[in-house]
Formats: structure tokens, sequence, C-alpha cells
């Protein structure tokens, strides 16, 4: 008889022991790999608050009573506004899209609210009209954007000038006043001095951010931004999900109305016109790539922070308005730069 050949060790006998390992072992290296991912994202959103630390010691010096608490809680309440309509605006700016129509929204939401308030006494009603106008406005651009697929720039450019002229002429260019006192006390008191629309901010915030990243529609407005004809492969309805964040953009509009005539204590056709370039600025700033497809609410939260304290020290340091105009826009534009300039050198070393 012929003596049967002896197995070697490790080879054929141990197939299914290997691919045993290497099952148990895959999932473990996929979950270091989001974490080093989720690790490497954290520090792209905080990438900007060095630089809003800078700037608040570099103000802290030349100016007095920058981080007096009574100015802090200042700098807050003025940023309000501008950090509730930029959620807005990032969520736009995440799917590729902008939205010019925001301040135009700002003040027509505020106008329709101020309008049902004063006119029928009752503070619920007007919110709820408030928030309904920029809803619908929102929908509308979002509709001609997605459906008939024209330029984002054009559409919310024409809205701009439509809105804010069929506000003007409904208002009659008048201021729509008073409000309720109790309703001008949301913008000046508040939990340990901070007013509520302080607060009201802080809040929408986390939940536009769980939102962003703990939910399908958050992950495919990412998706949509990113690349949109990989999306509408994966299966995802880039036209409703193009004309629901324009919808979204406009509920936020609606709401930083309010809470602007809630600090006004009044409303008008214009008063939301000289805050779309710190709302646009806000997100830029903060790294929101205006291509689409990265960025964040955290980023966002601290580029309206910075513009926020930039504004209050040049205040503080006596410049002119049209000096801070100049300022902001240079700190706008160096950021839009910057994000360019790295997309150049990563595409050059990718060649390389």
């Amino acid at each position: 008889m012929r003596p049967e050949p002896a197995r070697a060790e490790g080879s054929a006998a141990e197939p299914s022991a290997a691919l045993s390992a290497a099952t148990t072992t895959r999932p473990a290296h996929l979950a270091r790999l989001r974490d080093r991912a989720r690790h490497a994202g954290w520090l792209a959103d905080l990438a900007m608050l060095p630089a809003l630390i800078v700037l608040i010691v570099v103000l802290s010096t030349m100016t007095d009573g920058l981080l007096t608490s009574s100015n802090l809680i200042n700098v807050l309440s003025q940023s309000a506004v501008v950090a509730i309509a930029a959620i807005g605006a990032t969520f736009v700016i995440l799917t590729g899209g902008i939205d010019l129509s925001t301040g135009s929204v700002i003040g027509a939401s505020g106008v329709a609210g101020a309008w049902i308030i004063t006119s029928s006494g009752n503070l619920a009603a007007g919110i709820a009209a408030g928030l309904l106008t920029g809803t619908v406005i929102g929908l509308v651009v979002g509709l001609v954007v997605a459906r008939l697929n024209v330029v984002p720039f054009a559409v919310t450019l024409a809205a701009l000038y439509v809105v804010s002229g069929c506000t003007t002429l409904l208002s009659h260019g008048r201021t729509i006043a008073p409000v309720p006192v109790d309703f001008i006390r949301f913008s000046i008191d508040g939990p340990g001095g901070v007013p509520y629309a302080v607060w009201l901010a802080l809040v929408l915030y986390v939940i536009a951010q769980i939102v962003l990243t703990r939910t399908a529609w958050g992950r495919r407005v990412v998706h949509t931004g990113a690349n949109v004809e990989v999306a509408r492969i994966s299966g995802v309805n880039v036209v409703r999900m193009k004309a629901s964040v324009y919808a979204v953009a406009g509920l936020f509009s609606a709401i930083a109305g309010m809470v602007l005539t809630s600090g006004l204590a009044g409303a008008g056709a214009s008063m939301g016109s000289p805050l779309l370039l710190n709302i646009v600025g806000a997100v830029v700033l903060g790294g929101t790539r205006l291509t689409g497809g990265r960025g964040s609410l955290l980023r966002t939260g601290i580029g309206v922070l910075f513009l926020g304290f930039l504004s209050n020290g040049m205040s503080l340091l006596g410049l002119q308005s049209y000096d801070q105009q100049i300022v902001t826009g240079s700190f706008i534009f160096l950021a839009a730069s910057a994000d360019g300039l790295l997309r150049w050198l990563r595409r050059r070393s990718d060649r390389a």
C-alpha cells in the first residue's frame, strides 16, 4: 500500500478557520476605519476654531470690554438671527445650491407675522403665519430650482427682488408695529441673563446637526451635493431632495425673521436685506464648500461667532460701517480662496 501523503500544516487543512478569522477581524477593521473617519471629521469641523480664538485674543488686547459678560451676551444676541438663518443656508449649500433670497424671506416672514399679531392680537397665530410664509416661499423656490432645473443663483436672485417688492407693496413700505411686550422680551430676557433667542438658536443647531448626521435625509443632502448623479443612481429622489432643502431654508429664515421682529419690536420689508452677506459669509467662513458635499452645522456656528466677534470688535474700535464691510468681505474672500487653493494643491499632489 502506498503511504498517505502528509498534510502541510496551515494550508488547505485549515481554510475554514482562516475564513472564520478573517470574518471576525473585518468588522473590527471597519469599525477602526469609521472611528478614524469620524475623528478626522471632527478635526475638520474644528479647523476654524483656532482662528476664532486668535481673533478674540487680538481684539481683546486692542479694545476694552470685549470679554465682559454684558458684551459677550450682546455678541450672542446680535448673532442669533444670523445663526438661525445660516442653518438653512448650510443645508442649501451642502447640496451645491445657493439661496440669495434669505434676506427678503426674513423680511416677508416678519411682516406677515407682525401683521397678524397687530391686527388680531393673537401671538401664536402671528408666529404660525410668519413660519408658514417663509416655508411656502422656500418650497416654491426649491420646486423651480429642482423641477425646472434652473440655476439656483438666478432663481434665488429673482426671488430676492420679487419677494422684497411684494412685501414692500403689501406693507405700503411701513414698519408693522407695535408687537406685544411679551414677544419683545423674547430677545431681551432669558435664563442666566442670556436671551431666549440665543437659547433657541443653540437648540436649533443641536437639532439640525443631529438631523444632518443621524438621519437618512441628512445623509442624502450631503450625497446630493457630493455627486448628484451618483446620488440619483443610488436611489435618491434628487428633485424632492432639493425642493425640501429650500423649504427647510425658508423655514429657518422665517424663524430668524420672527426673532428679528421681536428684537426690533416691529417688522419691515427690508429688515433682513443687510444680513445676507453675514449669513452666507458665516457658512463660507466655517468651511462649508460652495460646490456642496462637505460641511457641518458646527463649522457654520463657528463662522457665525467669528463674524459676530469681528463686527463687535470693529465697533468697539470705532471703525465706520464701510470699513467694517471691507474687512468682513476680505475675510470671506480669504476663506473662499483658501478652500479653492487647498483643492488645487490636492489635485496637483494626486497627479504627482
